[in-house]
């Protein structure tokens, strides 16, 4: 327990769509170290007072922790929105956010927390906490073809703001079973070399076509043999 995050185990055995489940999709496994506070929200969570309080945290590291990442479904509803007849004490209209879950979203929670429940009794766990905890939420400024249905185009750039460019997780529609932070990096930096692409005037075909036109070398070898 008094790893915490990162993860040191992950298994995406139930990552890919099994039929038989009834829901689209999966989720991964991964072993979590909450730190004493967090663990003590816990606990406080599920009722704990006083002396069981104290018992449950003279034992905090003879638990073990393990939490599921479920890919919960697009939804266009889900998303960041101004709202324009709400400011704040500046005068700015306030950000609202909408999220919702589908009846594919639950279907998969629900089993992935029935699959850490067979895992805890089959390790034979003398008692069993579970929490609902939700992270990493996605899809406020979701990329899409469409303006109707999404907020920036395939190079960031929001449709109704054409020098507004958005790099982080709320442009991803979905959110993997996995921690979002490597590929919020390739975003930006797939949106910093578009920008670049732009400055200068180049483009991904002509600079492919240079490289096409670049003299070949052929491979050295060294030592004998």
């Amino acid at each position: 327990m008094y790893k915490a995050p990162p993860p040191e185990i992950s298994s995406e055995q139930f990552y890919e769509t099994d039929e038989q489940r009834g829901f689209a999709r999966g989720f991964s496994i991964q072993t979590v170290g909450p730190l004493p506070i967090e663990h003590a929200q816990h606990v406080l969570g599920h009722g704990h007072w006083g002396r069981a309080l104290r018992e449950y945290m003279r034992d905090y590291n003879h638990w073990y922790t393990l939490g599921v990442l479920s890919e919960l479904l697009p939804l266009p509803e889900n998303r960041v929105t101004v709202a324009g007849d709400v400011t704040d004490q500046h005068g700015i209209p306030v950000a609202r956010m909408d999220y919702s879950q589908c009846e594919n979203d639950r279907k998969n929670i629900a089993f992935a927390k029935q699959t850490l429940h067979d895992i805890f009794e089959a390790a034979g766990a003398q008692d069993v906490l579970v929490t609902d905890r939700y992270a990493h939420l996605v899809g406020g400024c979701r990329m899409g073809s469409d303006p109707e249905r999404s907020v920036v185009d395939s190079d960031h750039r929001c449709w109704e703001v054409p020098n507004l460019f958005i790099a982080d997780g709320s442009v991803m529609p979905t959110q993997g079973s996995a921690n979002p932070a490597l590929t919020i990096m390739a975003l930006s930096s797939r949106l910093a070399e578009r920008l670049e692409l732009k400055r200068s005037g180049d483009s991904p075909a002509a600079r492919r076509s240079r490289r096409s036109r670049r003299p070949r070398r052929a491979p050295t070898r060294a030592g004998g043999g």
